[in-house]
């Protein structure tokens, strides 16, 4: 379909090109053609007239002459130059093809891909609901076999809720060119409760939480909800990317500015190639694919959380050290 678009607007670019230089080419031999005859006899009898040597009679013909001359002149020059648009106008014409659908490709690829990821992620959770629907319904099982086969539909059709509720707040997020309704946010209880919130995960997995505040609380322009949800998905990933017994340390300042939080922990770290992709819709690290649960989604929503509130979200991370999370949010 963009090939055609493409080819389409190609041919559209040169035509208008090559319409232009046409029109103006035989505009400027036409006009050269009516003019260069009478306007240079004229010039040559006033000239003539000033030097005193006009004798009331003149080689009109000797001027026509060197006035054709001049025609063909300027024709060969025209069609060269006309010759050498062929070349050039089409490689301009598919130059700024590229230029205007380029954005228009990424959009579609992204889309492309986006459909593709959705329907991979789908695709997990509604086997295994079937499945376990399927094996429970090939005979008569105990009521513990069915209570199980419930809670196991159960956590995996809350899954699908959760990926759905994700994918409408980061579309909304996305569509949006600015926060709605933005108020003073005192960040500094805000990470509190959201400490609370990942305590139990947290306790589970022995994984000990400091902090380290500013003197005074750090209050930011945002909405809290979104802010929260930020937090949360920064915190439960380090907490997902961190081993047992490991350490994450929060460290909240500001400058004149920004309120700027870290957030750093002693997990796997992340590969330099992959940490580029860490932020984009369903990506996940490979070496911890397989022994975590999740969407890939968090992140992308922490990155659009804070576009949203024009601040910044940067990474520092190695392999085997951790990762550190740096946060820049305006002050109110």
């Amino acid at each position: 379909m963009l090939t055609k678009a493409g080819l389409k607007l190609a041919l559209f670019y040169s035509a208008l090109f090559f319409g232009f230089f046409w029109i103006f080419s035989l505009g400027l031999y036409v006009w050269m053609d009516k003019s260069i005859g009478d306007g240079l006899i004229v010039q040559q009898v006033q000239q003539q007239e000033q030097q005193g040597s006009f004798e009331g009679v003149f080689d009109e013909k000797s001027v026509t002459i060197a006035g054709n001359i001049a025609l063909d002149q300027l024709k060969m020059i025209l069609l060269v130059l006309n010759g050498g648009l062929l070349v050039v106008i089409p490689l301009t014409a598919w130059f700024l093809m590229r230029r205007t659908l380029g954005p228009v490709q990424a959009i579609h690829e992204q889309q492309r891909q986006f459909a593709s990821d959705v329907s991979h992620e789908l695709r997990t959770p509604l086997s295994i609901i079937s499945g376990e629907i399927e094996i429970a319904l090939k005979k008569d099982r105990t009521r513990d076999d069915y209570q199980q086969t419930l809670k196991s539909t159960k956590e995996e059709t809350d899954r699908l809720i959760q990926l759905v509720e994700h994918l409408l707040l980061l579309t909304r997020m996305e569509q949006s060119k600015q926060a709605r309704e933005m108020e003073a946010v005192d960040v500094t209880d805000l990470i509190n409760q959201m400490i609370g919130v990942v305590q139990q995960k947290s306790k589970e997995k022995q994984i000990e939480i400091l902090v380290t505040f500013a003197e005074e609380s750090v209050i930011v322009v945002g909405q809290e909800a979104l802010l929260k949800q930020l937090f949360l998905n920064i915190l439960d990933n380090a907490i997902k990317y961190t081993p047992k017994s490991g350490k994450i340390t929060i460290g909240l300042s500001q400058d004149k500015s920004h309120g700027i939080v870290t957030i750093k922990d002693t997990g796997v770290g992340i590969a330099p190639d992959q940490q580029a992709k860490i932020f984009d819709r369903f990506y996940r690290i490979e070496a911890a694919r397989s022994e975590t649960k999740g969407y890939g989604l968090g992140l992308a929503i922490a990155r659009a959380i804070v576009a949203l509130h024009h601040g910044e979200i940067h990474i520092h991370s190695a392999l085997g050290k951790g990762t550190t999370f740096f946060l820049s949010l305006p002050l109110a």
